[in-house]
């Protein structure tokens, strides 16, 4: 049975949560100019979510098929110059974009940064190209890698809040529980969850899922 962090993901930007100033600029970027022929640079705090703000800007543009996921730490100079070569393909179905989503990007290596600087500079109108790195990452990278602060300045950043996290994301944690059958415990004890997890919604979908929040 798929685990709860991905069966509720959020599968619309109403959905996503605490995350206001993010989903605004990128909505605000769609109904400009749109978003196709850019590179988008996600940073937060794990489980404060990245990947799901990730897949929905991908989505924006291009079908689930044409979503094409890839971990950093594996990515080679001949894998950038292949996706590229790739990108200026347009993808199949209603929706004509494709998206590429590089998980953990501080743990680019310096290599395939150096090739990344290339690619981003000549992005097709139909691709969008997407970074997530944990806070902790992404300054490791760019005080360890002469090119890395070249590469953030090709992104579009999108810094996740780190503020205000405990009581929305205890709300939410609790409707799943409720909807679960998993709910025992007062609005309080999600808050507590939530500190004790370092608000981390993941880690807290987790603790619910285990049975953590039952009654006692």
């Amino acid at each position: 049975m798929t685990q709860l962090y991905e069966r509720y993901r959020p599968k619309s930007w109403g959905e996503v949560i605490a995350q206001s100033k993010v989903v605004d600029k990128v909505q605000g970027l769609a109904a400009r100019d749109g978003l196709g022929g850019r590179a988008y640079w996600l940073s937060g705090s794990s489980g404060t979510g990245k990947t799901s703000v990730g897949y929905l800007l991908a989505h924006e543009i291009a079908e689930d098929f044409n979503v094409q996921e890839v971990d950093a730490g594996q990515l080679t100079p001949a894998d950038v110059r292949k996706l590229d070569g790739d990108s200026h393909l347009y993808g199949m179905g209603a929706k004509s974009g494709r998206a590429y989503i590089v998980n953990e990007a501080h743990g680019l290596r310096r290599d395939t940064v150096r090739q990344l600087l290339v690619t981003l500079e000549r992005i097709p109108g139909h691709v969008v190209w997407i970074f997530t790195a944990t806070v902790e990452g992404q300054e490791m990278l760019f005080e360890n890698s002469e090119d890395a602060c070249p590469l953030l300045s090709r992104c579009i950043r999108l810094p996740l809040s780190r503020q205000g996290l405990a009581q929305p994301f205890a709300a939410r944690c609790r409707e799943i529980a409720q909807a679960e059958g998993l709910d025992g415990q007062p609005i309080a004890a999600y808050v507590r969850l939530a500190q004790a997890c370092k608000n981390n919604f993941r880690a807290m979908l987790t603790e619910v899922e285990s049975g953590a929040m039952m009654p006692r």
